[in-house]
């Protein structure tokens, strides 16, 4: 028992840890719960998600070796830095022209809240794609949890450790996008336009640091 609650908590601790600090889908999820309310923060996680399941079939699968290769990481830094640095482009462009798409109203349109629900999850799932860093989290402290998981309770042992490192996800970036879109309804439109350029710098900064990284590595 007490085995089954140490794999639920330490996956869920290691990756609140890793959610807590500032990236790549943090950001966006800021930005997106500016304009689109509080449900924008669960639905990119489901982009961040399905990303996160690809790296385990992949690993699963014995595609280790291929995703840690230096090959590989060169071109996940550069092509992930240049759609960083587009998608940090594009949140400038919003908070130039701010529009408030809140898919909670009532008065949004099936039709409209669906498009901008599927554009949420994307957005979460080339933005976790993006960060050769979530790639390498996965090689090396996921890896490790997910095989420490299966020596401890087998299958159980797996699927408990997918349930504590989603609910951290899942709880940590719900209550980010919830806080930013409470803050929304006290703030001037001239604050929200600073924190959206403030993602936007984060991000092109993020993305010319990961391309950076990966030449001097070279």
């Amino acid at each position: 028992m007490f085995d089954i609650l140490g794999i639920v908590a330490a996956s869920f601790m290691t990756a609140l840890y890793g959610a807590i600090v500032p990236g790549p889908v943090f950001a966006l999820v800021v930005s997106e719960s500016l304009k689109g309310g509080k449900i924008a923060g669960p639905i990119i996680v489901l982009g961040h998600f399905i990303v996160e399941w690809i790296i385990i079939s992949a690993i699963f699968l014995g595609a280790g070796p291929i995703l840690s290769s230096e090959e590989a990481k060169i071109v996940v830094g550069y092509v992930g830095g240049i759609i960083l640095g587009l998608i940090g482009l594009k949140i400038l462009r919003d908070s130039l022209h701010i529009k408030i798409i809140d898919v909670s109203s009532p008065g949004v349109s099936s039709e409209k809240a669906g498009v901008f629900l599927r554009s949420l999850i994307l957005s979460g799932f080339i933005a976790s794609c993006s960060n050769p860093y979530f790639f390498l989290w996965w090689l090396t402290t996921g890896l490790f949890l997910i095989m420490n998981s299966f020596s401890m309770a087998g299958i159980l042992g797996f699927i408990l450790f997918l349930i504590g490192h989603m609910a951290a996800d899942l709880s940590w970036f719900t209550l980010v996008s919830y806080s930013v879109h409470r803050g929304r309804r006290v703030v001037s439109e001239r604050v929200i336009r600073a924190i959206l350029l403030a993602s936007a710098i984060f991000l092109t900064a993020f993305a010319a640091y990961i391309m950076l990284s990966v030449w001097i590595g070279i």
